[in-house]
């Protein structure tokens, strides 16, 4: 091997240790320094420096300790050799520069150019004051650093843009109002402030925690069959189920998934929204046409009937002068009046439950019956019926409403008993009336001991009746409005309660409200 050639395997294998030195580099300017000392102290180039284009311009990063103190000024991308090399990707060896137009402008002192560009970002050039200074050799050796340099500045932008992408995406998902998340396998691998708001869980407690774990138990099956059909019909699932949260409550969300890569495997990038408020606002404008339907039939037929009966015996009255039209007239008038007040209560209980209060039954019952003309019927309390949470005026026109139902239903002489379902004697044994039918997602009623009854001795209800109780304007009585129990109903639903009727230990009607 000739002396020549051992040298060149010298350069080279010096070259490649500096490349190893720049990979630890973490500033582009660190770079730009090895480049040239690299270029000063192996390649023996006295006089080089490193351009890099910035706004239109090369401008100066790195220089050799023998650049004149004057060194050089930027110089627009696209003048001279540099700006030729930049512009084309090509590297120019020029032994005389005086010859060359494109090497313009240059210092009178330089002779021969070596100019190298780095990659898409700048220019590399070497000077000589030296005619014929550099060969071919020179320029692989130079073009092969250069290389090196590009490498890492590359991967240098890249990091920094992958940085500042993960920075914004971060900065997205954090301040996102949707709780946002990633689970492989089945656990979750990251999660956003939102998903500790909706869960209850904190960040340490939800992350390698399996997802299924706040999924209601009652949806997972639903839900994974979902997620297998969408994934086999290449869909982005899209779906509503209920989470338990860490205290246990149930909240329903809205769930979208997609299939991901993260940390180099395959995951899921998820996205829900808490929309437990919406659907209640939801059941409640449901709840509010559904009265309107209700006034509507009122208006148009209920109180039609009496107005047309007062109207005619108004009229015959007029003719003949007889005191029992007079009568009748006042009788539908009156009848008038108590379909308004009904009316009237039932829009009111229409209206969700927004502030509730421990009240004592006791109170809130005996209140009641002394609202309500009840002739020589009889009220049985039982002893300590303790307190419940609820809004205590709508819960007495609750209990003023099943009173008249006993008395207009069973006469004035009627017993009616009010007791807790924890030691109420016979029990209901299956949930024959609901207050509302849960939707098929919600879950199943679970009518507990914690509540109330209210039974009477009277003749009861029929079996084939106790379904249609609370339906509006459904009534047994000549005189009843059938709107006293439909208040009942909505009553309850607006506190979240359900009720059942059915017979009572006396044998007539007992109705049952359970607060949890």
């Amino acid at each position: 091997m000739t002396e020549q050639l051992r040298e060149e395997k010298r350069k080279i294998e010096e070259l490649h240790e500096v490349a190893s030195e720049m990979e630890a580099c973490t500033s582009k300017d660190e770079v730009y320094r090895l480049g040239v000392d690299a270029a000063e102290g192996i390649l023996e180039f006295d006089i080089c420096g490193i351009d890099m284009e910035e706004n239109g311009y090369l401008v100066p990063k790195a220089s050799s300790s023998e650049m004149p103190n004057d060194g050089y000024d930027a110089l627009e991308a696209d003048k001279g050799l540099a700006g030729r090399t930049f512009q084309n990707g090509e590297s120019f060896l020029i032994q005389d520069v005086r010859t060359m137009d494109e090497a313009e402008p240059v210092q009178e002192q330089y002779r021969s150019i070596l100019s190298v560009p780095v990659g898409d970002y700048g220019v590399f050039q070497a000077g000589s004051r030296k005619a014929e200074a550099f060969d071919e050799d020179d320029l692989e050796l130079a073009e092969l650093l250069m290389s090196h340099v590009t490498e890492v500045i590359s991967r240098i932008d890249s990091q920094s843009a992958l940085r500042e992408s993960e920075e914004k995406y971060r900065t997205l998902v954090e301040g996102s109002h949707d709780a946002i998340f990633i689970h492989s396998g089945t656990e979750f691998q990251f999660v956003n402030d939102r998903v500790s708001e909706m869960t209850g869980y904190s960040e340490e407690e939800l992350l390698g925690m399996p997802v299924w774990n706040v999924v209601h138990e009652e949806d997972r099956d639903r839900v994974q069959s979902l997620i297998e059909r969408r994934e086999q019909e290449g869909e982005t699932p899209h779906y509503q189920l209920r989470i338990r949260t860490k205290e246990g409550e149930v909240r329903y969300v809205e769930l979208s998934v997609q299939a991901i890569s993260y940390d180099g495997e395959k995951a899921h990038l998820g996205s829900a929204r808490d929309v437990t408020e919406r659907r209640k606002r939801k059941q409640k404008v449901e709840r509010q046409n559904e009265r309107l339907k209700e006034f509507a039939s009122v208006v148009s037929h209920d109180l039609r009937n009496p107005l047309n009966v007062a109207q005619g015996h108004l009229e015959l009255a007029r003719e003949t002068g007889e005191q029992r039209h007079f009568e009748k007239t006042g009788s539908a008038l009156g009848r008038m009046e108590s379909l308004i007040e009904d009316l009237l209560k039932l829009a009111r209980q229409g209206q969700d439950v927004s502030e509730t209060e421990s009240v004592g039954l006791e109170t809130v019952v005996r209140r009641a019956w002394s609202t309500v003309s009840t002739g020589t019927s009889t009220l049985d309390v039982a002893d300590d019926l303790g307190e419940v949470e609820a809004d205590d005026g709508r819960l007495q026109e609750l209990f003023e409403n099943l009173f008249r139902n006993a008395v207009e239903h069973a006469g004035d002489d009627v017993t009616i008993s009010v007791g807790r379902l924890s030691d109420g004697g016979t029990r209901c044994s299956e949930p024959e009336i609901e207050e509302s039918e849960p939707e098929t997602d919600a879950p199943p009623v679970e009518f507990g001991e914690t509540g109330f009854y209210v039974a009477d001795d009277g003749p009861g209800i029929p079996v084939g009746e106790r379904e249609k109780v609370f339906e509006h304007g459904h009534t047994t009585a000549d005189d009843g409005s059938g709107l006293g129990l439909s208040i009942v109903s909505s009553i309850v639903d607006a506190h979240g309660w359900t009720v059942r009727v059915c017979e009572g230990e006396a044998g007539g009607a007992r109705f049952e409200i359970s607060t949890v």
